[in-house]
C-alpha cells in the first residue's frame, strides 16, 4: 500500500490532471494539436518553396515585410476584439480555411514573388491562430490550473509536430506541396468544429471570476494606443513585452544561419522540404515526450525563471561553441534545441504569465505583445541581418555575435519577468482568499440572521 502510494505521488508530479478537469484538458490538448499538426505541414512546405524561390538572401526582407503586415493585421483584429469570443475565433479560422484553398490555386504555378508572400502569410497564420488558442485556454484556466495543466495541453503541439512533419515528409514526393495545402485546410475545418464543441460544453458552464492582481483590475483598454500606453506604465507587462521580443529576434537570426546549412544539404522545393520535415517530425517526438510528462513538473519545481532563461542559455553557449568549433552539428543541435525548449517548457510559463492579469488584458494587451510585438522583432531582426551581413558585410560571425548579445539580454528580462510574476501572483492569491473569506463571513451572517428570524414566534 505504501508503494502504491509513492507511484500515485510521482506520477502527480508528472501528470496533475483532477477529476472535473480531464474534458476541458483533453479538448484544448486535440485543438493544439490539430493546429500546430496543420503548422508543421506548412513550415516545410513555405521553406522549400522560399528557399528555391527567392533564396535565403531576401530573408531580412521578408522578415521586415512580416513585421509591417502583422501590425496592419493586429491593428484589424483590435477592432472587433470586443466581438464575443465565439464569433471572433471561429471567424478567424474560417478566414484560415478559404485562404489555404487561394494560396492551392496560386502555387499551381511556380512564383517566387508569392513563395515570399506565402512565408509572411504562414507567420501571421501560426501567431494568431495560437494566440487565439492561448487566450482561450488563459481565459478558462486560472494559475493553479496554468501549472498543472499547460504543459499537458502544450503536449499536444508536440504531437501536432510529429503527425505535421510527417504528413509532409511522407507525402511531399507523391502528391507535391501544392496538394498538401488541400490537406492542410481540411485539417483546419476539423480544428473550427472541435472548437465549437468545445464552446458548446461550456456553454451551460458559470465562467469562473478572474481574479487578477490588483494592478490590472481597473485596466480597461479598448485600442492599440491604449495597449501600448498599459504596457509602458507597468514593469511587469513592460518586461513581458521584451521576453517576447527577445524570444522571436534570437531565435530568427538562429534560423537565417540555420537555413544557410539546410540549403547546403539539398536542392529543390520539394528535397528542402523533405529534409526540414523529418528533421522536425524527430524533434516533434522529443517535444511531445517532454511536454507530456516533464512540463508541468519543470515549472512547479525548476519555477519560471528557469524556463522562461534556459533557451536563450542555450543559444549564447551553442553559437559561442560554434564560432569555437564550426561544425554544422553544433548549430543543427542549437536550432532544434531552441525550438523544443520554447515549444515546451518555455510557452507553459509564458502563458502562465497571464494568468495575473485581467480578462481585458487577456484579450486586448495580450495580442499585441504576441503579435505584433512578436513579429516585429522579426522584422527587428531582419534589419539587424541586412545590416550586419550585407551592410557591414561581416557575415555569419557578425549575425552569431549579434544573436548572442541578444542571448544574454533575453537571459536577464527572463529572470526578472519571473520575479514580477511571483509578486503579482501572490497579490493575486492574497486578494482571492480575501474574498473568499469575505463570501463566507456574508454567508454566515446570512445565516446567522435566517436563523434567528426562524426562531421568532
Amino acid at each position: 500500500m505504501a508503494k502504491l502510494s509513492h507511484d500515485k505521488g510521482f506520477l502527480d508530479l508528472f501528470m496533475s490532471v483532477q477529476k472535473g478537469e480531464r474534458t476541458i484538458t483533453s479538448l484544448l490538448f486535440l485543438w493544439l494539436f490539430l493546429f500546430i499538426c496543420v503548422y508543421y505541414i506548412l513550415r516545410p512546405i513555405r521553406r522549400g518553396l522560399f528557399l528555391s524561390g527567392l533564396g535565403n538572401e531576401y530573408m531580412p526582407i521578408v522578415y521586415i515585410g512580416t513585421a509591417i503586415v502583422v501590425g496592419l493585421v493586429v491593428w484589424l483584429y483590435s477592432k472587433f476584439s470586443k466581438a464575443p469570443r465565439k464569433i471572433l475565433i471561429s471567424s478567424v479560422y474560417a478566414i484560415f480555411i478559404v485562404n489555404l484553398l487561394a494560396w492551392w490555386q496560386v502555387f499551381k504555378c511556380e512564383s517566387p514573388i508569392a513563395s515570399g508572400a506565402f512565408w509572411v502569410w504562414v507567420d501571421v497564420f501560426s501567431i494568431m491562430g495560437v494566440t487565439l488558442f492561448w487566450m482561450y485556454a488563459n481565459d478558462v484556466c486560472d494559475s493553479d490550473k496554468a501549472k498543472r495543466l499547460f504543459g499537458i495541453v502544450a503536449a499536444g503541439g508536440g504531437l501536432g509536430a510529429v503527425l505535421g512533419s510527417t504528413i509532409t515528409a511522407s507525402l511531399v514526393g507523391t502528391i507535391g506541396t501544392t496538394n498538401l495545402l488541400l490537406v492542410a485546410a481540411g485539417i483546419v475545418a476539423l480544428t473550427l468544429g472541435l472548437f465549437h464543441v468545445l464552446e458548446a460544453l461550456n456553454k451551460t458552464k458559470k465562467v469562473a471570476e478572474r481574479v487578477a492582481a490588483p494592478e490590472f483590475e481597473k485596466a480597461k483598454v479598448s485600442s492599440i494606443s491604449g495597449a501600448f500606453a498599459l504596457i509602458f506604465k507597468n514593469k511587469f507587462l513592460l518586461l513581458l513585452l521584451f521576453v517576447v521580443a527577445f524570444e522571436r529576434v534570437t531565435p530568427d537570426m538562429v534560423q537565417f544561419l540555420y537555413n544557410d546549412l539546410l540549403k547546403s544539404m539539398a536542392t529543390g522545393r520539394d528535397a528542402i522540404a523533405a529534409i526540414d520535415a523529418n528533421l522536425e517530425r524527430w524533434r516533434g517526438m522529443v517535444e511531445f515526450v517532454v511536454e507530456l510528462f516533464l512540463v508541468s513538473a519543470i515549472v512547479r519545481k525548476l519555477g519560471s525563471g528557469f524556463c522562461l532563461s534556459s533557451s536563450a542559455g542555450l543559444i549564447f553557449a551553442g553559437i559561442t561553441m560554434f564560432a569555437i568549433v564550426p561544425n554544422p552539428i553544433i548549430l543543427m543541435a542549437v536550432f532544434h534545441g531552441d525550438e523544443a525548449m520554447r515549444h515546451a517548457w518555455f510557452k507553459a510559463a509564458k502563458e502562465l504569465m497571464y494568468t495575473v492579469t485581467s480578462r481585458d488584458v487577456l484579450y486586448n494587451v495580450k495580442p499585441v505583445i504576441e503579435m505584433f510585438v512578436y513579429r516585429m522583432g522579426r522584422g527587428v531582426a531582419g534589419v539587424i541581418i541586412f545590416i550586419v551581413n550585407n551592410a557591414l558585410g561581416l557575415g555569419a560571425k557578425g549575425v552569431m555575435a549579434a544573436a548572442g548579445i541578444c542571448a544574454l539580454a533575453w537571459l536577464y528580462c527572463g529572470w526578472k519577468l519571473s520575479r514580477e510574476y511571483t509578486r503579482l501572483e501572490y497579490e493575486a492569491t492574497r486578494r482571492a482568499l480575501e474574498a473568499q473569506l469575505s463570501d463566507d463571513r456574508v454567508e454566515e451572517l446570512t445565516g446567522a440572521k435566517q436563523t434567528a428570524l426562524a426562531a421568532k414566534p
